[in-house]
């Protein structure tokens, strides 16, 4: 809980500084104050369900699948060392490609269903997921596979008792790096062409200069990107017990 608290105090604090800058009238028209957006939100909840809900399960299906692939691709990587610059390639070369600009040429190619939406939250994600796998795979320690070897172990050993604990780490860090990319991602889909979410909330709101209305959906976009991020910390905390740093009496 303390750790909680002094997570959340500068950004409570930021809330209220805008607030009384906003009744102050010292900000800027195109910036509401956080009471307003929580007026909004109070006056309609069923707006932000209706369409987090499409959001939040684009973000998870296109995560998911890049997460599947990721792995697999690094695995492939880590057990063929020929192909790991061919597979690190392939990701960077996927990751420089702008989301925004991709967006537009999948709808073409894809349409702007539900598909699409999924392809772009896959690309969004992928490239944090493949370092943290192939850089957790490549990350065992030679003694240690020396004496795996010694012991006659199969490759499922290898990879069950040594290789996978000594990437968790890793995996971890890139779970939680591509869960935001996950959700920005889905909701640059979600601009591209979509009738429910929250990038089309926000792009409606746009076009009709509901400023407060897009404070909200971006608003919103943090929080579930935030929510997110700090579940996977508590799975990370929860199975890596045996990875803390034991500080030892002097």
């Amino acid at each position: 809980m303390r750790r909680l608290w002094v997570t959340t105090l500068p950004t409570l604090m930021l809330l209220v500084v805008l607030e009384g800058l906003k009744r102050a009238g010292a900000l800027p028209v195109f910036i509401p104050g956080p009471g307003q957006v929580l007026a909004a939100a109070w006056a309609r909840p069923q707006l932000l369900w209706d369409n987090l809900l499409p959001t939040a399960g684009t973000a998870t299906e296109g995560f998911v699948i890049a997460a599947v692939v990721t792995l697999a691709a690094a695995g492939i990587g880590t057990a063929v060392r020929r192909v790991w610059g061919a597979v690190y390639g392939l990701g960077v070369v996927l990751h420089a490609i702008p989301v925004i600009a991709t967006a537009p040429l999948l709808a073409l190619w894809l349409g702007t269903g539900a598909g699409m939406h999924v392809v772009i939250v896959a690309l969004a994600a992928q490239f944090p997921l493949l370092v943290g796998a192939m850089q957790g795979l490549a990350a065992a320690d030679a003694r240690q596979i020396e004496m795996l070897h010694c012991l006659s172990a199969s490759r499922w050993q290898m990879f069950r008792y040594l290789q996978l604990p000594s990437a968790l780490p890793f995996l971890f860090a890139g779970f939680k790096v591509a869960t935001p990319l996950a959700v920005l991602g889905a909701v640059t889909a979600e601009w591209a062409g979509a009738d429910r979410g929250i990038g089309a909330v926000m792009l409606n709101a746009l076009f009709s200069y509901d400023i407060v209305t897009v404070w909200l959906a971006v608003l919103t976009c943090c929080a579930f990107a935030g929510l997110a991020y700090a579940a996977w910390s508590l799975i990370e905390r929860s199975a890596l017990r045996w990875n803390r740093t034991v500080e030892l009496p002097t």
